[in-house]
């Protein structure tokens, strides 16, 4: 599947799957389950290494610099998304169910 494949399967275009890629897109929860769905994976896979209560919860700062919580899980999601993509352009069949 490459990114027009995914982008149709979203109903978005291929321009917004890149900005998802590049973490300059948002995502909303609806769209998050929907990708999970076209990549077969349940849709906590994208916050498995998100920080939590027992891990002090969000840093202040990072480096220096302020950082909000939308910048910490909007970059763990881009990384996640990387580690599984590389297979899913492999050629892999795309079916979608529609309710």
């Amino acid at each position: 599947m490459d990114e027009k494949n995914f982008g149709a399967a979203l109903g978005v275009s291929v321009a917004q799957v890149r900005s998802y890629e590049q973490g300059t897109g948002r995502v909303c929860a609806t769209q998050l389950l929907t990708m999970a769905d076209v990549l077969q994976v349940h849709f906590s896979f994208f916050f498995e290494d998100a920080l939590g209560a027992t891990d002090g919860g969000v840093p202040k700062t990072v480096g220096g610099k302020d950082v909000s919580t939308s910048m910490v899980f909007r970059s763990r999601i881009v990384r996640r998304w990387r580690i599984i993509r590389p297979g899913l352009w492999g050629g892999r069949t795309l079916v979608l169910s529609v309710g």
